[in-house]
């Protein structure tokens, strides 16, 4: 283990370290609307250096922000998605007849609620009387915490 740096410490260097780099509230929820508007991730960045006054503003690195719009493209439930869930429902109610699902769809075809019931989870429930519940809307009007 080395204990004393066998170099000067620079400390125009530290915006680049971990612990410094960081997306602020207002350039994540920029980062999505541009995404979201079919913007490359490129200009993405490049519009959020702009406004910072320049990429020595921007508290991040360009990559930072494209990992950032990548997470957020995961979260985000794309055309097909409804139809996958279901089909995988689907199956496992033809394995076990137990299974339960109901799924809302919107006009559109996106998924809206859904809700499943495995049997395992009703013997937990039958000897525990414990429920998990996933409440998505978490993030509705939110500040990207």
């Amino acid at each position: 283990m080395v204990t004393e740096h066998n170099h000067e410490i620079d400390p125009t260097f530290s915006p680049l370290m971990p612990a410094h780099r960081q997306l602020n509230v207002h350039m994540k929820r920029q980062l999505e609307a541009n995404d979201i508007a079919g913007i490359r991730p490129c200009k993405n960045v490049r519009i959020c250096e702009v406004q910072s006054g320049g990429p020595q503003n921007l508290g991040c690195l360009p990559r930072d922000c494209r990992n950032f719009v990548d997470q957020r493209r995961r979260l985000r439930i794309s055309d097909g998605d409804a139809e996958a869930i279901r089909q995988l429902f689907c199956r496992l109610q033809l394995k076990d007849g137990n299974f339960f699902y109901s799924m809302d769809l919107d006009e559109d075809g996106r998924l809206h609620n859904v809700l499943w019931i495995h049997p395992r989870c009703r013997a937990a429930y039958e000897e525990f009387h414990d429920v998990l519940s996933f409440d998505t809307t978490y993030l509705v009007n939110s500040s990207f915490n």
